[in-house]
């Protein structure tokens, strides 16, 4: 895809050009707001254009994303995705689409489903346009999701343990562990898959998942301090003789 981003560029320029005004500028907010409202009612008096024309679709999605309105952002550039899947702007708009999501993120203990729905989208970034300008941050970006919804599995397998909910912590922990073996949160999933399984009184599956840390991913930290210690409490052995 040698020579996209010079096009790519070009073509946003240009679709940015077609919509401003040869009038002084008075501030950026203040254009912003005009070059808006301008469109809005242009578009409003063309059904056809509104719905089908590329460069409308991508320019009203594109003022919405700048208003920080990220749901209503979102819905137009999947819109421009389902009518031009291989317009020459398509990247970017799968690109923004997984930002879109992204930026509806919230705290730690809300909805996961915006990261989910952005890992999703940067991932299909990936897939259908290997190889764009984009795909250095796509995959920065999904790591980072990653991340987030492994913390979230966290968050929410603890409340439960914390709330003696045993078995819907086992899924939270064991759902981490699979899903996201490579993320910061594995090691301390891993010590609490261990203590739930030992809090019910199966201490063997606890040992064997204490063990498996400790030997796989041997990092020190509190997960790994504690790890040892509930082990040593388990076995009544010296961990070293266990973990060799």
């Amino acid at each position: 895809m040698r020579g996209f981003r010079p096009v790519v560029i070009a073509a946003l320029a240009a679709l940015y050009l077609a919509g401003c005004s040869s009038t002084p500028k008075t501030s950026k907010t203040a254009d912003s707001t005009q070059k808006v409202d301008a469109d809005e009612q242009v578009l409003k008096q063309d059904p056809l254009e509104r719905n089908y024309d590329p460069h409308v679709i991508m320019k009203r999605a594109e003022s919405f994303y700048e208003k920080d309105d990220y749901a209503e952002a979102g819905v137009e550039y999947q819109h421009f995705l389902d009518l031009h899947k291989t317009h020459i702007l398509a990247p970017y708009a799968q690109y923004r689409l997984g930002l879109s999501y992204f930026k509806q993120a919230s705290t730690m203990d809300r909805d996961p489903e915006p990261v989910r729905k952005s890992m999703e989208g940067m991932e299909k970034l990936l897939k259908e346009y290997p190889g764009s300008t984009y795909e250095s941050d796509a995959r920065g970006r999904i790591k980072e999701c990653r991340e987030h919804l492994a913390s979230y599995e966290l968050y929410v397998g603890k409340d439960y343990y914390r709330q003696a909910a045993y078995l819907a912590a086992l899924h939270r922990f064991e759902g981490l562990i699979k899903l996201y073996p490579d993320s910061e949160a594995f090691s301390e999933a891993s010590y609490y898959l261990a203590r739930t399984y030992a809090d019910i009184g199966a201490n063997d599956r606890a040992i064997g998942y204490l063990t498996q840390l400790l030997k796989q991913h041997p990092k020190k930290d509190k997960a790994t301090h504690d790890s040892q210690v509930l082990l040593a409490k388990l076995t009544r052995r010296p961990v070293k003789e266990i973990v060799a």
